[in-house]
């Protein structure tokens, strides 16, 4: 069992180009969990939507706010790249009070209620951000880390989405499964680059970061498209399951068994490519007890 996928080739394709289809509903949110202790959330964890709360979005690519308000609860969080720098997807470490960070530190600085810090610690990861005409800010997806006063604090982790849709991988690979030897690893935009291509017959997804690089085919069954529904997977499909192959860092199954879940496909009508993907799997390698576990969830 030491079949190595072709990942070069998979990689290829993942780079041609995709026509626009009409987008999923993009997210646009903020929600915070605080342990017991900080001064900022008082221990609370609490999440707001566009929904039932107002949320906004200011700034540029050096520094951005957010703002939420709902009945008497009112946050605001502030993110900031270091000076001279844009922000990015990535992380950044060792963040200081945004309008007081120094030298080429990050900035932070999350406050709601009438509480705020004096000095902060924190981290900032940017999952994803898209800006428009002057460098408004159009999408956001943000993760802040925030300690007050002193640099061990308890924790304030705040979320914050604006106008995004979904692009993470989730695995959860039992101890010996083959292809994820025991992995439960989440990847998103702050860490990995995804990618898909191919139409609704066939497609490639692609995933790399946090040293892995992991591929994913999808082969609806014989004289479908890809569509919602939950189907048992083959390795190539045939008219009865659907052609499913999971593999990665030179890993892959000769058989494979189990099942896939397509919670939403987005399809480009006019070329059938595939531009928004949520799936959920499980697969098992040579018939084997073991499972892989996973999420796909591109811009879906």
């Amino acid at each position: 069992m030491t079949r190595l996928t072709t990942m070069g080739r998979a990689l290829a394709l993942a780079v041609a180009g995709l026509a626009a289809a009409p987008a999923a509903l993009a997210e646009t949110s903020y929600s915070f969990v605080s342990e017991t202790g900080d001064y900022i959330g008082q221990g609370q964890t609490r999440a707001y939507t566009s929904n039932d709360s107002t949320i906004s979005v200011s700034g540029n690519a050096q520094q951005l706010q957010m703002s939420v308000s709902k009945g008497n609860d009112y946050w605001y969080a502030e993110l900031s790249a270091p000076r001279g720098q844009r922000l990015q997807p990535g992380r950044y470490y060792f963040a200081e009070r945004s309008a007081f960070r120094s030298g080429r530190s990050p900035g932070i600085d999350i406050d709601g209620n009438g509480r705020g810090c004096n000095r902060i610690w924190g981290s900032v990861y940017i999952q994803q951000i898209e800006f428009g005409a002057n460098d408004a800010v159009t999408a956001l997806e943000a993760t802040g880390l925030q300690r007050c006063e002193r640099d061990n604090a308890p924790l304030l982790t705040a979320t914050l989405r604006y106008n995004v849709q979904p692009l993470s991988l989730s695995l959860n690979s039992d101890v010996g499964d083959y292809v994820g030897q025991g992995v439960r690893k989440d990847y998103a935009g702050d860490t990995s680059t995804f990618a898909v291509s191919g139409n609704d017959g066939y497609l490639i997804y692609n995933a790399s970061g946090q040293r892995d690089s992991w591929s994913a085919i999808l082969r609806p069954p014989t004289g479908q498209t890809l569509r919602p529904g939950t189907y048992p997977i083959s390795r190539f499909g045939d008219a009865n399951s659907f052609g499913f192959d999971f593999s990665g860092n030179g890993r892959g199954c000769n058989r494979v068994s189990g099942t896939v879940t397509i919670q939403a496909v987005d399809v480009d009508p006019a070329t059938r490519l595939v531009t928004g993907l949520a799936a959920d799997f499980e697969q098992h390698c040579e018939a084997g007890a073991t499972a892989l576990r996973g999420s796909i969830r591109y811009r879906r």
